[in-house]
């Protein structure tokens, strides 16, 4: 008795199997490989947004201690004899001159307090001449000048634990006489 096999797409069907499953595979795989890298920028991008808050927090943190030598009895001179204490500066208003020329490292006030996820955050204190403009303490948006009291301008600077992360800040300051 002989017994024959019949050729009936058994053997055709399993190669076909085979490469329908690598496929899949492959697809599979590029489907995980973009979810890791868009997890890994929005991972970055928290990680930026996290020190650049730190940063802002130094930066309000300087602010802070500026305000409170302001605030105290005694005033240091305002004549460039101290580190961080200035008349008024040609370019203080400017955001380049902050960003781009000023030597924060020899020219400002370090903040003397610690602060969690912040490098380094400094302050300069300017003095205005008598006049200089600021609100009126109304809410229209109208500046008029100060009566009573010596005005300030401070400047701080923020930086983020990665050191790339910088906020600087700039407020006016009334010391009432």
């Amino acid at each position: 008795m002989r017994i024959t096999l019949s050729n009936n797409g058994k053997q055709r069907q399993a190669g076909v199997a085979l490469i329908t499953g690598l496929i899949f595979l492959v697809m599979l795989t590029l489907i995980a490989v973009t979810a890791m890298q868009s997890t890994t920028l929005e991972e970055r991008m928290a990680g930026n947004s996290r020190s650049r808050d730190a940063a802002f927090q130094g930066a309000e943190a300087a602010v802070r201690a500026a305000e409170v030598v302001l605030s105290g009895a005694s005033l240091p001179p305002f004549n460039g004899s101290k580190v961080g204490y200035y008349a008024l500066l040609d370019s203080g208003a400017s955001a380049d001159y902050w960003k781009n020329t000023h030597n924060w490292a020899a020219q400002s006030v370090a903040y003397s307090g610690a602060l969690a996820g912040v490098k380094e955050a400094r302050f300069v204190i300017e003095a205005l001449p008598p006049g200089s403009g600021g609100s009126g303490g109304d809410d229209s948006l109208v500046a008029k000048p100060l009566s009573g009291g010596e005005i300030f301008r401070i400047t701080t600077r923020g930086i983020g634990t990665d050191g790339t992360s910088s906020v600087i800040l700039q407020t006016t300051f009334r010391r009432s006489i």
